[in-house]
């Protein structure tokens, strides 16, 4: 069991975004038991109050459910009790250093650390009123750290309006080599020894106004993967 505590200055826009986005992965893959995940403040201003309306305005709209999440204060027992605890940007690290006294077991992080941006920050929205944009690199973000934890990869194919975008998601997705082709037999290749990222696959098929070709094409992709999990149990 892995625990995670995200953190920012309120908890009210960006930490209990994670905290949201993160969970609702988890139980996506059923790893919801494995990876049990909280969101807290450095700082007491914000404290019981509720998702900022704007950012839970627009999480309610991506589908997910803010009920029940208000903000409370990071207490210096937190970091015996989680095995990550991720700020979003410098000055939530420095108060995190400051609250436990230091960082003896190194479980202090950067969100951005699992997009390969390890020194860079997720800006606050309360200031740049970019919710969209925010939330947007808080998802990717949260989607590279279960990756990294778990080896889960989300395949999403709802937008994919040809069978070029499939292939196109999964070469992003699964960082397939240049050489590798665009065909089921490559794909079973791939998944049976093959260099590529990711051990576990979750996928979102094309919507229902995708043209039938490209539902069917899906289908038979999902049947491959279905095939490799079926012959390596995780």
């Amino acid at each position: 069991m892995t625990r995670i505590l995200f953190v920012c200055h309120g908890n009210i826009c960006r930490s209990p975004a994670a905290e949201i986005l993160f969970r609702d992965m988890t139980v996506r893959c059923g790893l919801e038991e494995e990876y049990p995940v909280s969101s807290a403040a450095t700082t007491s201003e914000e404290i019981g109050n509720p998702v900022y309306p704007p950012m839970r305005r627009l999480l309610e709209e991506r589908g997910y459910d803010c009920t029940g999440k208000t903000a409370r204060k990071v207490r210096r027992s937190d970091y015996a009790c989680y095995d990550l605890i991720i700020g979003m940007d410098d000055e939530n690290r420095w108060d995190l250093r400051r609250i436990f006294h230091g960082d003896p077991e190194g479980r202090i992080h950067n969100l951005l650390e699992y997009l390969g941006r390890g020194s860079e920050s997720i800006p606050d929205p309360w200031y740049t009123r970019d919710f969209s944009g925010c939330l947007d690199v808080i998802e990717q973000a949260c989607y590279a750290l279960l990756e990294k934890l778990s080896g889960v990869v989300f395949l999403d194919f709802s937008s994919c309006a040809d069978i070029p975008a499939l292939y196109s998601e999964m070469r992003q997705k699964m960082a397939w080599e240049d050489w590798y082709g665009d065909n089921l037999d490559a794909l079973h290749d791939i998944l049976t020894g093959l260099p590529h990222r990711g051990s576990r696959f979750i996928l979102t098929l094309p919507s229902e106004d995708a043209p039938p070709e490209v539902c069917l094409y899906a289908d038979r992709i999902a049947s491959v993967f279905q095939e490799f999990e079926k012959d390596n149990p995780t």
